[in-house]
């Protein structure tokens, strides 16, 4: 039985790496959407108002 050796050639390298990356890119920007396309979350309302900066020092004086 005898073993047969492949030889690759720099193009088909290139090729294959090239279309792992963009292979990569179409999987991670449709996870990427579909995550961003799912409804936000009602049960945990979320502040956005932040305190003055003199908030922090007003017990300071008293």
């Amino acid at each position: 039985m005898e073993l047969r050796t492949v030889q690759t050639s720099s193009l088909d390298r290139v090729l294959a790496a090239s279309l792992a990356a963009f292979s990569m890119f179409v999987v991670g920007y449709t996870a990427t959407r579909v995550y961003l396309a799912q409804p936000a979350s009602q049960d945990a309302p979320v502040s956005t108002a932040l305190p003055h900066q003199a908030a922090m020092w007003s017990a300071l004086g008293k």
